[in-house]
């Protein structure tokens, strides 16, 4: 075939691939990624479809993929009936604030993290970078008890004074402004960057706090348009913390649609929807900002 004679080298040369062994290995290959897409897509597409269903439709014995009955106006009728239903004003507005301060912290105090060890590099910066590469290493799981006592009694962790910051956000913030992950992506990125810009700049009488905003971050923008667009996406999906630290009035999209779940006055295609609310900002996230999001993970992952 002509795209075999033009194809970029791969897993299967084109040479190989004009062979009768590449070129089933080729069509093998294809029909497996196939099979994969239609495995992850065809649940998520289901879930989107029965939401517009009649609930009786959705139990029938009769299965049906698609409604049976399908327009415009029932589609906005459904929209609007769900969204009065299920009432996610509170909810959404608790998502938005708590990702915005999230990514505040996520730029203010990873970055600077990132800057401190391309750039300043003060004494033990071998140690310390040791250190921060050591905490991605820790299973979430045994930071989670620790966190949570020092949630109760911050910063001391034992009660003998501090004060207890639970029922707010900043516990997530908190999170956020100490994600080793951000800080190692940022250290990277700086390092790509030539030392003599911080020097020219601190000349000039710039301060390190000017020196991140004004130099390094406008040259790093992709890196930062995709640390940017991560934070948001996970920070509108988080839901263990947020259900661990937060009362039912601060309740986040996550949370709230899983306490949806146990509700009786919620039908299943009405649940349905609401999955479809919450899946909406991270799905338009995504198609937007895929180049920067792919671009990020290269830039991010080598180092200069």
């Amino acid at each position: 075939m002509k795209r075999f004679k033009t194809k970029a080298p791969g897993i299967l040369s084109s040479a190989e691939l004009k062979t009768s062994y590449g070129k089933f290995l080729y069509w093998l290959f294809f029909a497996l990624l196939l099979i994969v897409c239609a495995v992850s897509l065809i649940p998520a597409i289901w879930t989107v479809v029965s939401a517009f269903k009649p609930t009786q439709e959705i139990y029938s014995s009769e299965v049906t993929f698609f409604p049976k009955e399908m327009s415009f106006e029932i589609f906005k009728t459904r929209l609007i009936e769900s969204w009065s239903t299920l009432q996610l004003q509170n909810a959404v507005i608790n998502t938005l604030v708590l990702s915005i301060g999230e990514l505040f912290m996520t730029l203010a105090f990873d970055g600077l993290g990132g800057y401190v060890l391309s750039k300043l590099k003060p004494k033990g910066i071998k140690f310390i970078f040791a250190l921060v590469v050591w905490t991605m290493m820790m299973p979430s799981q045994i930071r989670m008890v620790p966190n949570y006592i020092s949630w109760l009694h911050f910063p001391f962790a034992y009660d003998i004074g501090g004060v207890s910051i639970m029922n707010t956000y900043w516990p997530m913030w908190i999170s956020a402004a100490a994600n080793t992950f951000n800080v190692v992506l940022f250290k990277n990125s700086f390092d790509m960057l030539s030392d003599s810009y911080v020097e020219a700049a601190k000349l000039d009488g710039c301060t390190d706090i000017g020196i991140l905003l004004r130099i390094m971050f406008p040259l790093s923008m992709p890196i930062v348009i995709y640390v940017s667009i991560m934070t948001l996406s996970g920070s509108w999906s988080n839901f263990f913390t947020p259900m661990l630290v937060l009362n039912p009035e601060k309740y986040t999209v996550p949370v709230r649609v899983l306490k949806l779940k146990s509700s009786t006055s919620v039908q299943l295609n009405t649940y349905f929807m609401c999955m479809v609310f919450a899946s909406v900002p991270p799905f338009i996230i995504f198609v937007l900002f895929q180049k920067y999001i792919m671009g990020g993970v290269n830039i991010g992952g080598v180092k200069g």
